[in-house]
């Protein structure tokens, strides 16, 4: 009785659309716990069931589907299935019934009692009862599951059907419409021919196949569930190429689509063609093959979408693959695909790409020798047999040709389409017979002619040789050792020595690259020491040294093979002497870039490379920085080598382990503590940031060489206070902040904040204040409310205006937000909290606004701005959207500024404010923002920097974007006043956002 209550209450509720979710629960209660049983469920919707009205058959099959797909597996017993599985497939008669049929039946075929048999009875009657296509969706995409479910956990059902389930299979999916269903649909097609032999009905199969291609369809913009067009097209190109029975049938009308005018259709078409020669036979494409080759080299020829043109090369290149003798097959035997035509004559497939090169080549005036190249190089890549063909075929014209023209123009276009080839053997790594035979005609073609101008009208013809001289140190067992060294030397040569033309040098060091990661020896014994002494030249010039850099970086970056000696010999350069003072920093500066380039962005374990660079490069720089600094003359600018040689460490140094840290920690505290701690000798203090480096660039983990880390810091917190030079006080301050940063202990994180703060209120000098914000950005980066304690005692310090040092308070505030190279930054396992700076400015930012407008006093109003901007300028930007509008004010006095670096940075808020929130801006936008932005463009005024002057250019180019024109009107003339003397500026770079931001405005309100 309970459950004819729940199944009365269910159908009611279905009748009202009502949410019977509750019911639901307690129907499947009641079977699981054993109070009734499936059996009862089917007696209480036996009115249902059996009713003459269609609507109440169809929710009795409703309320025992729902029943099934939530009923576990074990509350339905295996006889049970036998009978369920009958009734379902009588019910498919029944149209209104289907929808709800089809739910439940999926539901069952999870079951382990759902046979093979079973399988068999349910597509028979799915195939020969519903007609899938008058459905609505929901119903389909049922029906399309079903048959996913089965192929997947019956697939011997699928077999025992055979011919039987491919014609059902045609016949449900025949006139399908919706893209979800036809993706189903055609994933499914390849696992029925894997299943199946379709033979039989490949015909008709192929035929509901082919009829959507090429397909075409717009998705549903915002719906992450959407079809995609490009997935839909690579599954129907998956279904139409699946099967071998397919080759026959689908070869001319994709040939037929190739010549489409449509692009995506002709490249749909070529890579279908491409993915069939997996499956299709060798003949299916035969009888195709001089129209497609004829439609290939017309795409090639005149298209001028590159994509059209890849998808051609590749397709050109796949087919000749099927249609290539075996591996083993000899070039100088007949071809065993070749073919008799209808007069009886022998041609092979590869005479319709050869015929018209030939043709081509040995015409007066060679025409598209680009196109040419590409094409046969498509067919020569194809397989071995083919490319020794091509190659004894064009390579002997190209030789003789080469020995009857001086014409530099053909000689050219002949060694472009040679390079083709040549490239072609190297990819198939196997060398023509008639190369051997023309080896001294082939080094001579290559021979660099010095009679020829390294100029602009010539470059091609230098670049085209030098990819030759590549090729052939590429071809396999072509050139013996002293030839490939001499190749080597002219394209190091070509890569060193600077011209009127920099593309040949550019292309030199192009293919420098590319060798360095074939044949890395080569360029160890042979490149780098060119380059090397390049470099020695005392008198080379600075854009080639500038050059020669850029290249071994590239080059050094390119292998790992070749990278330690690159920088090992860039630093022995250094070290040496050998290098002209102005060159070393260049230098230096290089092999932090290289190190930066290969161990920061990378994501391995770089433990066994740091170590290498540590020593080998690191370590010497800064032993030859230790005794320059002693004798220093002035000719090196030693504070950016320090610098430099200090970014370098860091990026090796803090990605090592905490043991390997410690052993290169003790010789830097050996040679510098002391430095650090007591020296006043400016030569020595300027080598500081080595150390500094070094300390902030450790784990936590690590420990220092000292005997106490707290009796440490307070010793570095007299030093940092005490002294008058700028490079010791900063070192301190810096190695003060990581440890207390990385310190996890709060107690005695708080002890070093507490001794440090003691020994600054014995100091009256700017250093008391500057050791606070550096104990700021320690504290705030890893949320510790103390640091919010000094941030304050800042603005109190900046408000009262009681000190000189209140200026010095405002202008630090960049050093508790702003970037570091090393000390507290995640690179360096500096502890920054993910919300640090969110907390900060919303802790911070409404003291400076209410200090601000309570302030009376002008030098107090700047210094809070100072504050303001300087804060705003680190800030992630859904931070500072957040309550904008309070500081929008502050924003618009910030920009009356005279310091560029926050005046830019004001412009620059005030421009992400227009982008992201424009209505904000909207009231005070003519009457205020738009006359100081005009005063930020002009050049006259000295804080009007470049980075100011472009930053404005920027924020008036998007207002004409962003509001009508009625709220600007009265604004356009002198704004266009203002953007026609800008259009005139010092910097090309402002003259040209000047531009950009002059033509929106002429044309804004025109229309």
């Amino acid at each position: 009785m309970v459950v004819q209550r729940l199944v009365d209450a269910y159908i009611i509720g279905l009748g009202d659309n009502a949410n019977n979710t509750e019911l639901l629960q307690n129907l499947l209660t009641s079977i699981t716990s054993g109070d009734s049983s499936l059996l009862e469920l089917v007696q209480a919707l036996g009115s249902y069931l059996a009713s003459e009205e269609a609507s109440r058959r169809s929710k009795g099959v409703q309320v025992l589907s729902d029943v099934l797909n939530v009923l576990p597996e074990s509350a339905i017993p295996e006889q049970a299935t036998s009978r369920l599985v009958q009734f379902f497939c009588a019910r498919l008669e029944d149209a209104t019934c289907v929808p709800h049929v089809l739910t439940a039946i999926n539901a069952l075929l999870r079951l382990a009692s759902f046979s093979d048999k079973f399988a068999v009875d349910v597509l028979n009657a799915l195939f020969k009862e519903v007609h899938v296509q008058s459905f609505q969706y929901s119903t389909r995409s049922a029906a399309y599951q079903l048959l996913e479910l089965v192929i997947q956990n019956h697939p011997q059902a699928v077999k025992q059907m055979g011919c039987d389930f491919v014609l059902g299979f045609a016949q449900m999916l025949d006139g399908e419409k919706d893209p979800r269903s036809l993706s189903v649909a055609f994933q499914t097609i390849p696992k029925i021919a894997d299943l199946v032999d379709i033979k039989t009905n490949a015909e008709d199969l192929f035929d509901v196949i082919f009829c959507y291609f090429p397909i075409t369809f717009k998705n549903r913009e915002g719906d992450p569930s959407a079809i995609s067009p490009e997935s839909l097209k690579v599954a129907l190109r998956a279904a139409i190429t699946c099967s071998p029975y397919f080759g026959s049938m689908a070869v001319k009308p994709l040939v037929d689509k190739a010549s489409a005018t449509s692009t995506s259709a002709k490249i749909d078409a070529y890579e279908t063609l491409a993915a069939g020669t997996h499956n299709f036979s060798s003949e299916d494409f035969k009888s195709h093959l001089e129209t497609l080759v004829e439609q290939i080299r017309e795409d090639v020829f005149m298209s001028s979408d590159e994509s059209v043109v890849n998808a051609a090369l590749d397709t050109l290149e796949s087919i000749y693959s099927v249609i290539a003798p075996p591996k083993d097959t000899d070039a100088s035997a007949a071809d065993p695909a070749a073919m008799v035509d209808d007069e009886g004559e022998t041609s092979s497939p590869l005479d319709y790409v050869l015929k018209e090169a030939v043709f081509q080549l040995t015409a007066e005036e060679i025409k598209n020798s680009e196109q040419i190249g590409k094409i046969l190089r498509a067919v020569a890549r194809s397989s071995a047999y083919n490319c020794s063909v091509v190659s004894d075929a064009v390579i002997p014209i190209i030789i003789e040709r080469m020995d009857a023209t001086e014409i530099l123009t053909v000689r050219r276009e002949l060694m472009d389409v040679l390079n083709h080839v040549l490239s072609a053997s190297c990819d198939v790594a196997r060398k023509a017979e008639c190369l051997e035979a023309d080896k001294i005609n082939l080094l001579n073609i290559y021979r660099p002619d010095t009679s020829i101008p390294l100029d602009k009208e010539y470059s091609f013809l230098h670049i085209t040789r030098l990819k030759g001289i590549t090729l052939l140190t590429l071809l396999p067992v072509f050139l013996n050792d002293d030839e490939i060294a001499v190749a080597f030397q002219t394209i190091a040569r070509a890569s060193i020595e600077r011209n009127e033309e920099e593309n040949v040098n550019k292309e030199a060091t192009h293919l420098l690259i590319q060798l360095s990661q074939s044949k890395p020896d080569q360029v160890l014994s042979v490149v780098l020491p060119m380059f090397f002494e390049a470099m020695r030249d005392k008198f080379v010039a600075v854009q080639k040294v500038s050059h020669l850099l850029n290249a071994l970086g590239a080059i050094g970056v390119s292998s790992s093979k070749i990278l330690v000696p690159v920088l090992t010999g860039l630093s022995n350069l250094v070290v040496s002497g050998t290098l002209a003072p102005p060159h070393c920093l260049a230098t230096v500066s290089t092999i932090r870039k290289v190190i930066e380039a290969v161990v920061v962005s990378s994501k391995e374990d770089n433990t066994d490379l740091c170590v290498k660079l540590l020593d080998s490069v690191v370590n010497p720089l800064s032993d030859w920085m230790y005794g320059l600094a002693q004798s220093s003359n002035g000719e090196h600018a030693v504070s950016l080598l320090v610098l430099e040689i200090s970014r370098a460490m860091v990026a090796a140094l803090s990605r090592i382990n905490e043991s390997l840290q410690a052993k290169y920690l003790d010789p830097l505290f050996a040679r510098y503590q002391d430095i650090a701690l007591q020296s006043s000798n400016a030569s020595t203090c300027s080598l500081l940031p080595l150390f500094s480096a070094a300390v902030c660039s450790c784990l936590p983990q690590t420990m220092l060489p000292v005997d106490n880390v707290n009796e440490f810091v307070s010793k570095l917190s007299a030093a940092g206070l005490n002294t008058t030079l700028q490079e010791q006080r900063n070192a301190c301050f810096e190695m003060i902040a990581s440890i207390v940063n990385k310190t996890k202990d709060a107690k005695q994180r708080s002890e070093m904040v507490k001794q440090a703060l003691q020994a600054a209120e014995q100091c009256d000098s700017a250093a008391s204040v500057l050791i606070r914000h550096w104990l700021a950005r320690a504290l705030v980066s890893c949320n510790d409310k103390g640091g919010y304690e000094i941030v304050s005692w800042l603005l109190e310090l900046i408000a009262s205006n009681s000190s000189e040092n209140s200026t010095v308070a405002a202008e630090g505030f960049g050093i508790v937000l702003g970037d570091h190279d090393w000390s507290i930054t995640t690179a360096t396992h500096g502890v920054v909290k993910v919300l640090s700076k969110q907390r900060f400015y919303a802790t911070v930012v409404p003291q400076i606004t209410s200090k601000f407008k309570s302030a009376d006093n002008e030098q107090v109003k700047t210094n809070l701005l100072v504050v303001l901007t300087s804060t705003i300028r680190y800030m992630p930007k859904s931070v500072l959207m957040n309550g904008v509008e309070s500081v929008i004010p502050l924003l618009l006095s910030a920009i009356r500024l005279t310091q560029s670096s926050l005046k830019a940075a004001s412009v620059r808020t005030i421009t992400m404010v227009i982008i992201e929130s424009p209505d904000t801006l909207q009231k005070e936008l003519s009457a205020s923002i738009i006359p100081l932005l005009i005063l930020s463009i002009s050049q006259e005024n000295q804080a009007n920097t470049v980075e100011v002057r472009r930053a404005t250019c920027d924020a008036l180019s998007l207002i004409p974007e962003k509001y009508i024109y009625p709220v600007v009107q009265s604004s356009r003339k002198a704004v266009l006043r203002a953007l026609t003397a800008a259009r005139n500026d010092r910097k090309r770079l402002v003259r040209q956002d000047a531009i950009k931001a002059y033509n929106k405005w002429l044309s804004f309100g025109e229309s």
